[in-house]
């Protein structure tokens, strides 16, 4: 069917003109059918009929929440065809106030804040919109209950709110759908002479009902059935005794709906503080996450700071030297017996010593306080001989007694220090006593006993003398090896002079193994370490996004009801999305924020209770902010889309 056009200047609020709406095809659904309607500024039109007449239908289309799939509809004129959605919601916005049956009354906002709603859309100033909803609250008589919350409201006070919303900004067009349908009579009374006095004033009013009273009172009244629309006999005519509310309003423009930054943060942080358990839950996953990540990162960082701190203490300041086999001059003497007074003289060496396991043939270490089961008083333990230098070198920790010296070494003398596996196995548990042990047929005094050592465990089951001792008494050949303990930092430099200071004449007789490059072995460890962290954190964060998204997801069908209000008084789809997305990101925002100083707490008091050195990024506190801010983003984009996507119809179908 071809559109017909209509002039600007209509005398008509709206007109039809073989208006259908079908819906679905196989098989269609006529809910309209060639619906011929002319309303003048002014009149009260009553629409009866049954349930499922199309009733609703009509009054959907009527106020644009529906589009006809056939027919014309012209609203002042204007082809409402060629409008696109954000100048139809700017339309409802300013032209067309909704009474529902539901009241639709936002439970934490109070009566002021669910009228001042109405206006939210309209891209103005709020200067002066308190006080207008205050002159529509008084107009329906609700002035006294203004900072009350509808839950504290009777059914028909609730009415009277919505119908204060619905004439705020004067819009001229009432749209009721069964107004009084939940109402009782008294109720139903009172919300009826609301009705005939506004249409005294001016106000055009559409009204759907079952209810004979109403339709009676109205100055027209229509019967539709199955779609199909009939004019009926006229019932209370009360005339026309002011100019429409709306009738300055030039009918050939259409605001387009908006809203101000400043309105828009409004509602966001509203619908977040509605339902605060509901905030705190989404929120929850946010703070969990940001919290894992920060606290993960955090430990991460202290923890490999604490490990390459040992292994710059230990291994990195390592040198180890021997003679390399199957070189001429290689043995037996290849390294000097003045070796560690040589690589004494070398800058960045902390101290140096030898080691030489010393062949005793076939006897064993004995000591005539332990007879083990089996008779056995005599083990096959493993005898060192150690310059003085060397306890230093390794980090020998002492039990109990003294270490050798260089005077013992001098002399021969005859004394050994036991390692704790050693001691163990001869049952020598402290030298006050000044124990003595056979090893061979050679006794040795026990000066000391070790506890621990950090470099060459082989120590811990060993029994060690000095090295002139060794020399003396079973003609150790040449020191065996050489420890070398450098500062941080000097090791591949010591590396390198080493063979010159100790073997001037053969260099290539001596092996040095010395540390890899500290640098890339911290930084490969450092990346191991934050890379498995990392992956901690950020599954922590994946389920707690997942988290916000299910609740979001909840929230907006919790929220259909108000999501179909919004749209009702002009709220576009790009309006709901950027409500939800808003919310879900701030909730992400303070979640960071939170989940930030948790994640540092969580830090410190690991780090207190372990002795060890917090280390933080100084950047966490305001990233944190940020990332969860994108997690909130991110998983607020499904359920905000889907709002957006939501008719209003649809919505207050559900």
């Amino acid at each position: 069917m071809m559109a017909t056009t209509e002039p600007p200047t209509s005398p008509y609020v709206l007109q039809l003109l073989k208006v259908g709406r079908q819906y679905g095809s196989d098989p269609a659904v006529h809910a309209l059918v060639d619906v011929d309607l002319r309303l003048k500024p002014g009149e009260w039109l009553a629409i009866t009929g049954p349930s499922g007449s199309g009733k609703s239908t009509l009054l959907n289309v009527i106020g644009c929440l529906d589009t006809p799939t056939s027919g014309s509809y012209f609203f002042e004129g204007i082809d409402t065809a060629t409008l696109s959605d954000n100048e139809r919601a700017g339309l409802r916005s300013q032209r067309i106030g909704f009474v529902f049956q539901s009241f639709h009354l936002l439970p934490h906002r109070s009566v002021l804040e669910n009228v001042m709603l109405a206006e939210t859309y309209r891209r103005q100033s709020r200067q002066g919109r308190r006080e207008r909803a205050l002159a529509a609250i008084d107009k329906v008589g609700l002035g006294h209950r203004a900072e009350f919350l509808p839950t504290k409201l009777s059914g028909g006070e609730k009415q009277r709110v919505a119908i204060a919303r619905a004439i705020m900004g004067a819009p001229g067009l009432l749209l009721c759908d069964e107004p009084t349908g939940n109402l009782d009579s008294k109720s139903s009374a009172n919300i009826l002479d609301i009705f005939a006095d506004l249409n005294r004033q001016g106000y055009t009013l559409v009204v759907v009902t079952h209810d004979e009273t109403i339709s009676k009172r109205a100055s027209r009244r229509v019967h539709i059935i199955d779609g199909k629309l009939t004019e009926l006999a006229n019932g209370e005519s009360h005339g026309q005794q002011a100019p429409s509310p709306g009738a300055n309003k030039k009918a050939s423009t259409i605001s387009r709906s908006g809203i101000t930054l400043r309105d828009l943060f409004d509602e966001a942080i509203a619908g977040m503080f509605a339902r605060p358990g509901r905030m705190a839950l989404t929120m929850l996953g946010i703070v969990i996450g940001i919290t894992a990540l920060v606290a993960t990162l955090g430990l991460s960082r202290t923890a490999s700071n604490r490990i390459l701190g040992q292994f710059d203490e230990l291994a990195a300041t390592e040198i180890v030297v021997t003679a390399k086999s199957g070189v001429s001059g290689a043995a037996p003497n290849a390294i000097p017996w003045d070796a560690p007074a040589r690589l004494r003289r070398l800058n960045g060496v902390t101290s140096a010593g030898t080691l030489s396991p010393v062949d005793i043939g076939d006897a064993l270490v004995s000591s005539s306080l332990v007879k083990d089961p089996q008779g056995q008083t005599a083990f096959n333990l493993s005898v060192q001989a150690a310059s003085p230098g060397l306890f230093q070198a390794v980090r020998a920790d002492l039990k109990t007694g003294r270490l050798p010296d260089l005077g013992h070494s001098t002399r021969a003398d005859r004394v050994a220090v036991l390692g704790p596996g050693a001691a163990l196995k001869l049952g020598i548990v402290s030298v006050r006593q000044l124990p003595a042990i056979a090893i061979g047929d050679k006794l040795y005094m026990v000066i000391g006993i070790l506890r621990n050592v950090a470099r060459q465990p082989d120590l811990l089951g060993s029994v060690i003398i000095p090295e002139g001792t060794a020399r003396h008494d079973f003609r150790l050949p040449s020191p065996g090896s050489v420890i070398i303990e450098t500062r941080i930092g000097a090791a591949s430099l010591i590396a390198k002079q080493v063979p010159l200071a100790l073997r001037p004449d053969n260099p290539a007789a001596l092996k040095i193994a010395s540390p890899p490059e500290p640098q890339r072995l911290k930084d490969a460890v450092k990346s191991d370490l934050n890379v498995l962290f990392l992956l901690l954190g950020g599954l922590s964060l994946i389920v707690g996004a997942i988290g916000i998204g299910n609740i979001t997801l909840v929230s907006v069908i919790e929220r259909t009801g108000e999501i179909g209000l919004r749209r009702s008084i002009g709220a576009t789809r790009g309006h709901i999305a950027i409500q939800f997305l808003l919310e879900s990101t701030s909730l992400g925002i303070i979640g960071g924020i939170l989940g930030a100083g948790l994640g540092i707490l969580i830090v410190v008091a690991v780090s207190a209770h372990q002795v060890w050195t917090p280390v933080l990024d100084a950047m966490v506190p305001f990233l944190a902010p940020l990332v969860g801010g994108s997690i909130g983003l991110l998983s607020g984009t499904y359920p905000a889309l889907r709002a957006a996507r939501l008719e209003p119809v649809e919505a207050f179908r559900n």
